[in-house]
């Protein structure tokens, strides 16, 4: 077997910023034993694999090299419950799942973050986040660490948002969110504006640009999304304006990527759900069931997209649905369908033929997916 621990150890140095005189002060040996095995001239004694081990928070046989594939297919397995977790999680089961799995890969970043996702999930938002000051405070360090010691730069910008919002909506200090905050890069500077301008100025290369337009589509329609429904006033008088305005959201996701929307078929599902929420409160029932209808139509259009799958518009056509976004859509059509099943504003159609074949289609779409219940069993 050509053991590769030499070089594992090499890389867990690094990702955790320790120095090989760190290392070596905690074993117990010389900083030269330790350059000697990241080097592969030799092999630390099989005595000392469990104290390395114990040093990185990792098993012996990932210092090894052993069971990589039962390894990856559990953490895909885990990734997969995380997904849908973060949309459908469980408020009783969610906590313990995460502290299960951090205990399964406690170095793992990814699965530290959802433990921090989930506290706050949880904790921040009930109404009584004073009540539950500790919970916030292990997720506050959890941020800190990962911003701390992450060499992904993304994840890095993740978790300083996540960590904003803590110190903005969990301990409620504006401070601190904003000097977190001012350590993000500026829209000005950032990576898309820069790759756009430069490696699209001559039109050789389009496809930065489309990026570029594809992020800035995505994050202004569900900015506006959300906008309409929560900051402008909810005044009965406004409901047939804010129908109009969600209208041009998805007239603008059509323009921008054309007649395959892809993965973006489940955010315009949600925006038709917000707008179904304003015809109902009016009592229009057959607009109410047109826009269910066309709601659960991007569901299961969404559900059908796979990744490589192009976009035709001319702003996006360099561009493919990408593997990066996971289960997106698979989690809107179970989240619409578990809307449709338990919001009491559908009482007074509920028994309509278009209404149970609505549910019946989404029911279908969704049935691949774990129920929520049954996620602490598997």
């Amino acid at each position: 077997m050509n053991l590769k621990i030499g070089m594992t150890i090499k890389n867990l140095r690094a990702k955790h910023k320790v120095t090989q005189d760190q290392l070596a002060t905690f074993l117990g040996v010389t900083p030269q034993a330790i350059s000697r095995w990241e080097s592969e001239t030799s092999y630390p004694d099989i005595e000392l694999l469990p104290s390395i081990a114990e040093f990185f928070s990792v098993s012996t046989d990932d210092l090894l090299g052993l069971n990589r594939t039962e390894r990856e297919k559990r953490l895909a397995e885990i990734y997969d419950v995380i997904s849908m977790h973060d949309e459908l999680g469980s408020k009783e089961t969610a906590i313990p799942e995460a502290r299960k799995f951090v205990a399964e890969f406690p170095s793992n970043e990814r699965i530290q973050a959802h433990l921090a996702n989930t506290l706050c999930r949880v904790y921040m938002w009930d109404g009584e986040a004073e009540s539950h000051l500790a919970e916030l405070t292990e997720a506050e360090k959890i941020y800190i660490a990962l911003i701390d010691r992450t060499e992904d730069h993304e994840f890095k910008n993740n978790m300083i948002t996540r960590l904003a919002s803590l110190y903005y909506n969990g301990f409620h200090d504006t401070l601190r969110a904003e000097r977190i905050m001012a350590t993000l890069p500026s829209m000005q500077n950032c990576r898309e504006v820069t790759r756009s301008a430069i490696l699209s100025e001559d039109g050789r290369d389009q496809k930065p640009k489309q990026e570029y337009i594809e992020q800035l589509t995505d994050r202004l329609c569900a900015c506006l999304t959300d906008y309409i429904a929560c900051v402008i006033p909810n005044d009965p008088e406004g409901w047939n304006q804010k129908i109009a305005y969600y209208q041009q959201i998805v007239d603008l996701y059509c323009m921008v990527f054309g007649d395959n929307l892809n993965h973006y078929h489940g955010d315009v599902a949600k925006v038709y759900r917000f707008m179904a929420t304003y015809l109902i409160a009016q009592g229009k029932t057959e607009e109410t069931l047109d826009a269910l209808e066309k709601m659960c139509d991007h569901a299961v259009a969404a559900e059908a997209a796979k990744p490589g799958d192009p976009f035709t518009s001319p702003f996006t056509n360099c561009l493919v649905y990408g593997e990066e976004w996971g289960n997106k859509h698979i989690n809107t059509a179970y989240y619409c369908y578990y809307k449709m099943q338990h919001q009491g504003r559908y009482d007074a159609i509920r028994e309509e033929p278009r209404f149970q074949a609505i549910l019946e289609r989404l029911r279908e779409v969704a049935k691949c997916i774990t129920p929520v219940k049954d996620w602490k069993k598997k």
